[in-house]
């Protein structure tokens, strides 16, 4: 029996390890499943609102743009203070970032639930990808500290991805069912219980720690210049589909651009940066750019279909999220498969096909959309192709990336990869939203009825999504190297973070 599954009795060491020890876990476990546990509350904390959305804009009046800070503000707190995340767990310890993490987590959870007012329920999203950002690294470097033999880890790594892809599946069917049958508000407040007895079990089964070494500078400087860069960008994206919001747009799309700009001045200069602008010297550092690419077209597909489906064919959130089943399996599924095949195809070949592949299903979407719309003969075949496409893509994309990341770098780099593509999500709901609306505007002027109108611009949006996908096939083709470089076979960096896995937000 392994040492996974071989738990020992008693609880963990009240102590703390010196610096550089592995820290004594007695029930290991145990353990492993609540750092899975964890995981899959952050991720479906982040996909379940997504079904919701139309329930929660009918309640509250919500308008569009308002809609879409609900959903974005998770991504956007979570992607742009990730690497902050980690960098704290390393500077205060990882189990006390850790139980930090669940406690805002489960505040901003709380506070989502009892929330009247659009402005209450978009901030307590932030505090809870704040929460998010905490505790998903923390967790990952005492994941990968307690379980150091290879096998050992690489069971416990198999764990931390396939409860990844389970929480991305199933986050939206638990959000229709908890919709239908209690209220949107139960999808938020269902995690404060979880929070409180993961917390406990915390303090139980994980021992006190020391951070190890020489303690980092934190890096708040580029934490904060890159969230307020990636805030403005979203703010100027909004502005874009108000009328007269041109000059507004245009300050705030201004202020983004110096913002990034001061990012990149300031990792440069910094002697610990929070991302080291080294890592993308590589031909394999075009597939960062390329997960943006994929998450955003599945993303602003997910999007775009689950308004669509409730609010223009009426659909309850409970069918709705039933409906995003085959896609998300699907993507778990031959996510899969193209990681065991990568290295055999090449991401030269393979990313351009898959790309091809959501291209073409988005352009199916867009075709099926209209005011009456059967979901096998109509709506299964472009689900199906966006779900293998981009879960193609999604992986593929990620192992061309870390490839060219040095094996000490893998923290890092992967949370660069979490951070890409959870910006990526709230960039993508910013441009969907704009170009719907823009779309829609159009459509009435032109003489259609709403319900004709909100179809056309959904339409349009989708449409524009298949040629994101189409360019990123030909960047890929272009750019991508036809092998990724062999691994150098040095042990992954313990305070590394696997990129998430499956569609966010």
């Amino acid at each position: 029996m392994g040492p996974i599954s071989a738990a020992r009795s008693g609880t963990a060491r009240s102590a703390a390890a010196p610096p550089g020890a592995t820290p004594v876990v007695a029930r290991r476990g145990a353990f492993l499943v609540l750092m899975c546990s964890v995981q899959f509350m952050m991720l479906v904390g982040g996909t379940v609102v997504t079904v919701s959305l139309p329930v929660i804009r009918r309640e509250l009046g919500l308008g569009a743009g308002e809609l879409q800070w609900v959903l974005t503000a998770f991504p956007l707190t979570f992607g742009c203070l990730l690497l902050l995340g980690g960098r704290c767990a390393d500077v205060f310890g990882r189990r006390r970032l850790f139980l930090t993490g669940l406690l805002v987590f489960g505040a901003g959870s709380l506070l989502c639930a009892v929330a009247d007012r659009s402005w209450v329920l978009i901030g307590a999203r932030a505090i809870a990808g704040l929460g998010a950002a905490m505790a998903s690294p923390a967790a990952m470097a005492l994941l990968t500290s307690v379980f150091v033999a290879p096998r050992d880890r690489s069971t416990a790594l198999g764990a931390w991805a396939a409860v990844g892809a389970i929480g991305a599946t199933l986050g939206n069917v638990l959000g229709g069912l908890l919709t239908s049958a209690g209220g949107w508000q139960w999808i938020f407040l269902v995690n404060v219980p979880v929070c409180i007895v993961a917390a406990a079990a915390v303090l139980l089964l994980v021992p006190a720690g020391v951070p190890e070494g020489r303690r980092p500078r934190l890096g708040l400087l580029g934490g904060a210049t890159c969230t307020a860069a990636v805030a403005a960008l979203v703010l100027g994206l909004g502005e874009l589909r108000v009328p007269g919001g041109l000059p507004v747009a245009t300050v705030l799309l201004g202020t983004a651009v110096a913002l990034a700009a001061a990012f990149v001045v300031s990792q440069v200069r910094s002697p610990e940066p929070l991302l080291p602008l080294g890592l993308f010297r590589r031909r394999t550092s075009f597939a960062f750019a390329l997960v943006l690419v994929t998450a955003g077209t599945g993303i602003g597909a997910y999007f775009t279909t689950s308004l669509f489906m409730q609010e223009t064919l009426g659909w309850s959130a409970l069918r709705a999220g039933l409906a995003f089943v085959p896609w998300a399996a699907l993507t778990a599924v031959v996510a899969q498969v193209a990681s065991r095949t990568l290295h055999l195809i090449g991401p030269r070949v393979l990313v351009p096909v898959a790309m091809l592949v959501s291209a073409a299903g988005a352009l199916l979407l867009s075709r099926a959309y209209g005011p009456s719309v059967a979901f096998v003969p109509d709506l299964l075949v472009p689900f199906l192709m966006l779900g293998a496409g981009t879960g193609a893509a999604s992986v593929s994309c990620t192992v061309t990336a870390m490839s060219g990341v040095p094996r000490s770098r893998h923290g890092v780099g992967a949370g660069a990869l979490n951070s890409t593509q959870a910006i990526g999500a709230a960039v993508t709901i910013a441009v969907v939203t704009v170009l719907t609306a823009t779309a829609t505007t159009r459509a009435l002027a032109a003489g259609n009825t709403p319900l004709g109108a909100s179809v056309e611009g959904q339409r349009f949006a989708v449409l524009v999504l298949a040629f994101l996908a189409l360019g990123g096939a030909v960047a890929a083709a272009v750019l991508l190297p036809g092998r990724t470089p062999a691994p150098d076979g040095r042990d992954l960096d313990p305070g590394a973070a696997l990129p998430a896995t499956g569609p966010l937000p």
